[in-house]
């Protein structure tokens, strides 16, 4: 029968000689497995052994959002901003733009290295554990810091959940899923750690590849973004991308919005707000960035 996650074989109660062969089977697999024991050089294929949870344990809320400091120079703001790769970049502003207010949430895309599949995006989900849950339970625990949710939407896989204190980031699976082993190989390989100014910079070992700089499939920049704002705000979105070109890229994120939006290239730096028009026109306008590394 052809597997699934869950693969169910039907048993039922023999007579006669069947009912023999089956104690001859069980009496044969408890000699295997008592021969097995005198073998320490066979060694088993190694999982993660499942990690003890609470039963019906609440999905821990958190902000999940940087609220960044920032320097006052000649009547504008400065934020020193660092993307999830670790390049930074100085953001200017008019104090009137309330861009630290906003808030700031890091987003990178990454894939399995030889995988022909789609690149998978990982996003900080408002609200944390409970952002991804939405009063569903966990499905497991992967390893200590890596949890599996139920969809976010029917059109949308499990999703895995990655604690790197204060942030929590997701990894929202296509409607097929991938494999376990997959899901194992994303949750040992990718790794975080937080800045002094609290931005998340996240890393991986093969076979998890981080996207890079400048890495566009489709329109789509993959590369590392810092999100301001959102919901029912300004959404402003930057990404280092060398030689931008606007006309190349259509970001879905701005796009799905369907709210007034602009872009523009600053330094190599793609820029592109969405939300109310006189709002988006006054950032795009008022807002300087520069590359620093």
């Amino acid at each position: 029968m052809a597997g699934g996650q869950h693969d169910i074989i039907e048993a039922r109660s023999r007579t006669g000689p069947w009912r023999w062969i089956g104690v001859a089977a069980l009496v044969a697999l408890v000699a295997w497995n008592l021969t097995s024991r005198e073998r320490p050089d066979e060694v088993a294929p190694s999982f993660p052994p499942p990690v003890p949870t609470r039963a019906g344990a609440v999905a821990e809320q958190a902000p999940n959002v940087l609220h960044p400091k920032f320097r006052q120079k000649g009547g504008r703001r400065i934020l020193d901003v660092v993307f999830p790769d670790g390049s930074t970049a100085e953001v200017s502003y008019p104090a009137e733009l309330g861009l630290a207010e906003l808030g700031v949430r890091p987003a990178i895309s990454g894939r399995l290295d030889g995988d022909p599949g789609p690149y998978r995006q990982l996003t900080v989900p408002s609200g944390g554990p409970a952002g991804v849950a939405r009063g569903q339970p966990m499905i497991r625990k992967l390893t200590r810091k890596v949890s599996l949710w139920r969809p976010m939407s029917p059109a949308e896989g499990e999703v895995l959940l990655f604690a790197f204190e204060p942030w929590f980031v997701a990894l929202r699976d296509l409607k097929d899923g991938m494999p376990f082993e997959q899901r194992v190989l994303w949750a040992r390989n990718l790794r975080g750690k937080v800045t002094k100014g609290g931005y998340l910079v996240l890393d991986a070992t093969l076979p998890v590849r981080l996207a890079t700089q400048g890495e566009i499939v489709g329109g789509e920049p993959l590369g590392p973004q810092l999100w301001f704002g959102g919901a029912r705000e300004t959404l402003l979105v930057l990404a280092p991308v060398p030689g931008c070109d606007v006309a190349s890229i259509e970001l879905s994120v701005i796009e799905q919005r369907r709210r007034f939006s602009a872009e523009a290239c600053q330094d190599g730096v793609y820029v592109a707000a969405s939300g109310e028009q006189g709002h988006v026109e006054r950032t795009m306008a008022g807002m300087t960035v520069r590359r620093r590394s």
